[in-house]
């Protein structure tokens, strides 16, 4: 039905003239408004784009960014959530402090020997002024809000983007899943590369080799197969027409890689190469296994292409949008690390293997920025990106940080760090451990008891009876019935056993036991 029909003047009749001049004052108001907008945004702008700005918006992201890492962690480490994983460095710290070897009693491995991660000695040496595991928490935290300063600056310099570019690249980083779960899944030495690379990057870009080989000598000092991540780098070194560098860290990485999984790392564990059973379904021995892959294209090809591998490299992409994919040579690069980790049978985490996506998460930002820059039209002096692709990124890192981060709101983070009665059980029953005792306990108690020389994780997923060889090193044991599904007779028969063998229930409150094994039973 005509509008036009409803619409009278003072007289009655149509009011067609006015109803054209009201439609004509609120387009010109709309316009006017749009323009005052778009004249504060560019003004706004113009004070982002400079000099000083450039110094202090990515440190003080970085500090801000650190900062809620640290508080995320720390908090579970206090509510005892962030599982064994950290016991075994705070175990390496303490042995290294008493000046003994730091084998992992639990691993029964050399702590080196299982990545040869060589920047943990200093950090060990320094977490002795501190608590070790807040220490080495609050030290992944920073290095992980450290790498908001090189994408910054890579967004800002080669890719020249404007202001608000690089501030939703930074946000996006700081929301990527694969930052926050690697950020409580633990301590991993490895998250000190996620900055360096990125920062080596834009130096070998600028051609500052020196500090370019630095920062790659890092990367390889906390982890012996990110030498792969490095040779990666190399490659792109090699295709941005830097051919003489790009060659030298290429062999650099890879001979580093080569000497420690096949030379260091056996000779100062098991003899092998640690992670050889993770490839056991290709061969025995080293070589066997690289056979095996090459004899066996569709069996590697099925391995890679399982559903549990694609979910991981969609929640590494996805997040910033599919950009990688528009400056694939950036990314492809990483691809044989990438296929190495995915191909590995090894146990998952609660949080997965977070840690594996270190490298690939590096080239992913490095070549986003460049992807941006490419979408972008070219202003009086930087690339502007439309401000629809950048809500779109935007609210696209918000949607996967929101669905899959361990930090999600729905994980209620507000809630971490408090301790009901039973978390206080659990800690009081440490207390009536000796320093020098043989102790086991559940995986969420194992950090708690990690400072010794001999500290084991209590595995309680299934009902057991207790033996005299399971218990025939231990002087203590907590017992933890709130994180088992054992019925009654089942509990009864435990406690039955454990005093069997000698061990006197010395502490029980909340469902938490300590045995502690008698005087002259052992």
């Amino acid at each position: 039905m005509n509008r036009k029909k409803f619409l009278f003047d003072e007289d009655g009749a149509f009011g067609v003239k006015s109803f054209e001049r009201t439609t004509e004052q609120v387009t010109s108001t709309m316009a006017d408004l749009r323009r005052r907008a778009d004249i504060t945004l560019l003004r706004w702008q113009a004070h982002f784009d400079s000099p000083i700005a450039d110094r202090v918006i990515p440190w003080l992201g970085a500090f801000l960014l650190s900062l809620s890492l640290a508080l995320l962690s720390l908090s579970r480490f206090r509510d005892l959530s962030v599982g064994e994983q950290i016991g075994y460095y705070i175990q390496a710290s303490h042995l290294m402090e008493m000046g003994e070897s730091p084998e992992i009693t639990q691993l029964g491995l050399n702590i080196f020997a299982l990545q040869a991660a060589w920047l943990f000695w200093p950090i060990s040496l320094i977490s002795r002024l501190f608590p070790t595991g807040e220490f080495l928490l609050t030290v992944q935290a920073l290095a992980l809000g450290l790498a908001v300063v090189p994408i910054w600056r890579i967004a800002r310099g080669p890719a020249n983007l404007r202001t608000g570019g690089a501030v939703v690249l930074t946000f996006a980083y700081s929301l990527h899943p694969s930052i926050h779960n690697l950020n409580l899944a633990g301590f991993h030495p490895e998250a000190v590369a996620v900055p360096a690379l990125l920062a080596a990057y834009l130096a070998g870009h600028y051609e500052k080799w020196w500090t370019s080989s630095g920062l790659l000598f890092l990367v390889l000092l906390t982890r012996a197969d990110l030498g792969l991540a490095v040779v990666a780098i190399g490659v792109i070194f090699f295709l941005e027409n830097r051919k003489v560098a790009g060659r030298i860290v290429f062999f650099s990485g890879l001979l580093w890689f080569l000497l420690m999984a096949f030379w260091v790392q056996p000779s100062i564990g098991s003899g092998y190469y640690p992670h050889i059973a993770a490839f056991r379904h290709f061969g025995e021995g080293s070589l066997d296994v690289i056979f095996g892959m090459l004899s066996d294209p569709f069996g590697l090809l099925k391995d890679l292409l399982v559903r549990s591998n694609f979910e991981q490299i969609i929640l590494i992409i996805a997040p910033v949008l599919f950009l990688p994919l528009i400056h694939l040579r950036y990314v492809l690069p990483a691809l044989p690390l990438l296929i190495f980790y995915l191909i590995a049978d090894v146990p998952v985490g609660v949080l997965g293997n977070p840690q594996q996506d270190v490298a690939v998460l590096a080239v992913v930002f490095i070549a986003a920025t460049y992807a941006l820059m490419k979408m972008g039209s070219t202003g009086v002096s930087r690339i502007l990106v439309g401000r629809r692709i950048l809500t779109v990124l935007l609210l696209t890192a918000t949607v996967f940080f929101i669905r899959d981060s361990a930090s999600s709101p729905f994980e209620k983070p507000w809630e971490w760090g408090r301790r009901d009665e039973t978390d206080i059980a659990r800690v009081t029953s440490v207390f009536w451990l000796g320093p020098d005792a043989s102790v086991a306990a559940p995986a969420n108690l194992y950090p708690e008891i990690a400072e010794r020389k001999n500290a084991f994780v209590l595995k309680t997923d299934g009902p057991f009876l207790p033996d005299s060889e399971r218990l025939k090193n231990l002087d203590a044991v907590i017992f933890d019935e709130n994180i088992v599904t054992w019925s009654d007779t089942e509990l009864i028969g435990f406690e039955g056993k454990m005093m069997e063998f000698g061990f006197d229930r010395r502490y029980d409150s909340k469902g938490i036991q300590t045995w502690i094994r008698k005087p002259g039973s052992g």
